[in-house]
């Protein structure tokens, strides 16, 4: 019965929690941090991602070769890019952002993300 009720929920699982267990299942793999901590980073990425569809935020992250760094970033400008709406689910283990300061579309790894807030 439990494997019913548990086949019968997937088929309702929204396309931000479908990348949200990828996001965690992907960020498991490249470190050891906890679930919690996991659960965590992938809630704020996403909110972030929602946020910079219509707004400027600021990202706290690290770079691959292990700077910090902080982007004034935004999406605004993703359709006219890219000729596509932009699609959470497109989003692997790279995280793409328009860099307001560097005029420049940028990426960061999604497992190095560190923090955002709004620019307002």
């Amino acid at each position: 019965m439990k494997k019913q009720m548990l086949g019968h929920q997937s088929n309702h699982v929204t396309k931000d929690e479908r990348a949200e267990n990828l996001w965690k299942k992907l960020i498991r793999q490249e470190t050891d941090l906890s679930d919690e901590t996991i659960a965590w980073m992938t809630r704020r990425i996403l909110l972030l991602t929602e946020y910079m569809q219509y707004g400027c935020a600021l990202i706290a992250y690290r770079k691959q070769n292990g700077e910090f760094y902080m982007a004034r970033a935004t999406l605004v400008y993703y359709e006219n890019s890219f000729h596509r709406e932009y699609d959470i689910e497109r989003i692997q283990n790279h995280v793409a952002y328009w860099d307001i300061e560097q005029q420049g579309w940028r990426t960061f790894q999604i497992e190095n993300f560190l923090e955002w807030k709004p620019i307002v």
